[in-house]
């Protein structure tokens, strides 16, 4: 599996810095968290992985492939999905039909006339779903439409639509944002599940630091655009930086 790496990346909006020479690389098959204060750079970061904004300097390299000189449609299908802070889920179809959204990335040309000519294509990208579902516990919600589920629910069709298209590296927005604390323990143990089960890589921005600290295997703090440690959890916590810019007293954290 290919590591991510992200070399000095720069880039900012309207005179304000998003991303102030930012570099770190994603080893193959950890779970690695970037946390930091609203307005630190996470969600910019992960719109230039997507190629969704578009760096002034800097490289971010996929297996060896820079994802800048990548067209925007064309970075899922070098192996990395996304999921989103504000769900993309479409209320009036099943949940199955919903997670089956994902497996278009695969779907050659070919395989569509097979899927208007047979059934069995449409069965195996059952299959695929129904396993991926079941592993985050919600296989027995397939046929019940997505409009009315609890928001937990809805949270992970979308890990699972992601899931489906068979990704190396998924990109986690926010995953616990909403949860109540047992779901949040549930989506811990799906995140690690992610990672020793189906053998993905896993980059999570996440507030949660409960949840960071027990899923994590190495942490980015950003703050004001700029790395202020990278490490593991504990030497994270216990970095002074830390403590001022994220961990200290008046935080949530």
């Amino acid at each position: 599996m290919p590591d991510l790496l992200i070399d000095n990346l720069h880039i900012h909006f309207d005179g304000v810095i998003a991303l102030d020479d930012v570099s770190l690389t994603v080893k193959s098959g950890e779970i690695f968290s970037l946390i930091g204060p609203n307005g630190s750079g996470k969600s910019t970061l992960f719109n230039c992985i997507n190629g969704f904004n578009r760096p002034r300097k800097g490289a971010i390299r996929f297996g060896g492939i820079n994802l800048l000189r990548k067209k925007t449609h064309e970075i899922p299908l070098l192996g990395i999905a996304r999921t989103f802070q504000n769900l993309q889920n479409v209320p009036y179809m099943t949940v199955l039909d919903n997670v089956l959204l994902g497996a278009h990335l695969r779907i050659s040309k070919r395989d569509t006339v097979k899927r208007w000519l047979s059934r069995k294509q449409r069965v195996a990208e059952e299959a695929l779903a129904l396993e991926i579902m079941d592993l985050l516990g919600i296989a027995n919600f397939e046929r019940k439409y997505l409009l009315g589920q609890p928001f937990g629910i809805r949270k992970l069709v979308e890990i699972a639509r992601a899931l489906v298209s068979r990704p190396k590296l998924i990109l986690l927005d926010e995953p616990a944002a909403g949860m109540n604390d047992q779901e949040t323990i549930e989506i811990a143990k799906i995140i690690t599940e992610i990672r020793n089960e189906l053998g993905i890589t896993v980059l999570v921005v996440e507030h949660d630091m409960r949840l960071v600290m027990r899923i994590s295997d190495r942490i980015c703090v950003l703050d004001s655009g700029k790395v202020i440690t990278i490490g593991k959890p504990d030497e994270v916590k216990q970095h002074p930086e830390v403590v001022k810019v994220f961990l200290g007293e008046g935080t949530d954290a």
